[in-house]
């Protein structure tokens, strides 16, 4: 994977946590009259949850990012 590859990877990543941000705060207010809080926070933990993976394939991704500076950019498969 390229430096170029791998930045947009991040990129895509930084971008989807953004919403998946945005989607917990929406859901935070729309979940203030609920009567069902197992549901709640069941919704709310997988948020939280894809949100820590995809935080962690970001970090891997920035990773091989740093250990690929100085080096001449390898394509793979």
């Amino acid at each position: 994977m390229t430096i170029q590859d791998r930045l947009a990877t991040i990129q895509s990543y930084a971008w989807t946590l953004e919403l998946l941000g945005e989607a917990l705060v929406q859901h935070d207010d729309a979940i203030e009259g609920e009567h069902n809080p197992h549901l709640t926070f069941r919704n709310t933990a997988g948020i939280h949850q894809a949100m820590r993976i995809i935080s962690r394939l970001a970090a891997e991704q920035c990773g091989k990012l740093k250990g690929d500076e100085g080096a001449e950019p390898v394509e793979q498969d």
